[in-house]
C-alpha cells in the first residue's frame, strides 16, 4: 500500500479539495483507495457522506494518534492507496502524517503569504525523511504560477510540473458530493487532477511502501 499525506500549515491552501478529487481519480483508475481525514473539521469525510451511497469511497475520520492503526487496517483490507487529509496549524498531527506516509504533497497558492509559510511544511517532511513536493494550487491566469514556481525552486523546494488553476468546477463539483471527474469529466479541472495523479503515481511508485505495514 502507498500512503499520500496532503499537508500545508497555512489554511486555505486547498488540501481537502485536492484530497477528494485525487481519491476519486484513483478509484476511476481501479485503485482501491481510502480517504483518511485527520482534520477535526472532517470536511473530506463529510463530503464523502454526502455522496450517493453507491459512489461513496472507503473513508474514515480519525485523530492523528489513531492514524497508524487506521493505516494498518487499510493495508490489511486490501487498500492500495491511502490519502490523508490533514489540518492546518497542527505541527504534531502533520508530523505524524508525514512520518507514516510514502510521499507528502504540499498545496500552495501562488501568493506571497502562502509562499512565505511553505517552509515550515517542507521542514516537517524533511524531518520525517519523507519525499515531498509542492503543487501550485488555485493559480490565476497569467505568469503568477510560473513566478511562484521559480521563487520556490530558488529556496531548493521541489515543485511538481502540473498546476491546478482557479476553476469554478472544483467548487461546483463538491457542493453535491462529486469530484471534477464526475461533474465535468472532459473539463480542464479533471484534466489537471489527472495530470497530478499520474505525476504523483510516478514519484511514489519508486519508493518502498515501508511505513504503513
Amino acid at each position: 500500500m502507498k500512503t499520500l499525506a496532503i499537508i500545508a500549515q497555512k489554511g486555505g491552501s486547498g488540501k481537502t479539495t485536492i484530497a477528494v478529487h485525487l481519491a476519486v481519480c484513483a478509484v476511476l483508475h481501479n485503485i482501491e483507495t481510502a480517504l483518511i481525514d485527520i482534520d477535526p473539521q472532517a470536511s473530506a469525510y463529510h463530503w464523502n457522506v454526502s455522496r450517493q451511497p453507491e459512489n461513496r469511497l472507503d473513508a474514515a475520520k480519525a485523530d492523528a494518534e489513531q492514524l497508524a492503526d487506521f493505516l494498518k487496517k487499510a493495508h490489511a483490507g486490501g487498500i492500495e492507496l491511502s490519502i490523508i487529509d490533514t489540518a492546518p496549524h497542527s505541527n504534531t498531527a502533520a508530523a505524524i502524517a508525514a512520518q507514516l506516509s510514502d510521499f507528502v504533497l504540499i498545496p500552495c497558492r501562488p501568493a506571497r503569504f502562502d509562499l512565505n509559510a511553505i517552509t515550515s511544511t517542507v521542514e516537517i517532511a524533511r524531518l520525517a525523511k519523507t519525499p515531498a513536493a509542492v503543487i501550485i494550487n488555485a493559480a490565476p491566469r497569467g505568469r503568477l504560477a510560473d513566478e511562484a514556481r521559480e521563487a520556490l525552486k530558488r529556496q531548493g523546494i521541489s515543485v511538481l510540473d502540473p498546476i491546478l488553476y482557479q476553476r469554478a468546477a472544483y467548487s461546483h463539483a463538491v457542493i453535491d458530493g462529486r469530484s471534477v471527474h464526475e461533474y465535468e469529466p472532459n473539463g480542464k479541472a479533471a484534466a489537471e487532477i489527472e495530470a497530478l495523479y499520474h505525476c504523483i503515481t510516478k514519484l511514489y511508485s519508486n519508493t518502498k511502501a515501508r511505513r504503513s505495514k
